[in-house]
């Protein structure tokens, strides 16, 4: 099953204010999102800030969503395994 490939752009730390568009087909990116971008200095952190219908700029792709969340919830059971001891 393929999944349709949307355009988003992204805004990353120190300077919010650009965005860069990039290629995804991840179906479950939300706006807010932090995403690893395949971008010309290597892999980058951003955030997701807009879906937009087209784009003459974007060229690479999104490599995948950060699960924040998840690692949240990681750390906190490992801390509570430290408590309990």
């Amino acid at each position: 099953m393929t999944s349709s490939i949307k355009i988003v752009q992204v805004a990353f730390a120190g300077n919010y204010e650009v965005l860069y568009d990039f290629f995804t087909d991840l179906d479950s990116l939300q706006v807010g999102d932090p995403v690893v971008c395949d971008t010309s200095r290597g892999y980058s952190v951003g955030k997701v800030v807009r879906f937009v219908e087209t784009s003459t700029k974007a060229r690479s792709w999104i490599v995948q969503r950060v699960d924040a969340e998840g690692h949240r919830q990681r750390m906190a059971a490992r801390e509570l395994e430290e408590m309990l001891g």
